[in-house]
C-alpha cells in the first residue's frame, strides 16, 4: 500500500474494513426500506408495467 510502516498499513486497513461495514449497512437499510415501501405500495403487484392481470 506505500505505507511508511507496517503499523500505518494496519491502522489503514482498519479504518478501511471499518468504513468499509458502514457503507455496506448503509446500503443494506436503503434496500430494506425500498423492499418494504414497496410492499406497501403494491402488495400484489397488480397495474405495472409487464405484470399480467390475475
Amino acid at each position: 500500500m506505500g505505507h511508511s510502516t507496517a503499523r500505518a498499513a494496519l491502522i489503514y486497513q482498519h479504518a478501511s474494513a471499518e468504513r468499509d461495514r458502514l457503507i455496506a449497512d448503509a446500503l443494506s437499510a436503503l434496500v430494506d426500506k425500498g423492499r418494504k415501501s414497496k410492499k406497501k405500495q403494491d402488495p400484489k403487484r397488480k397495474g405495472r408495467a409487464g405484470d399480467t392481470p390475475d
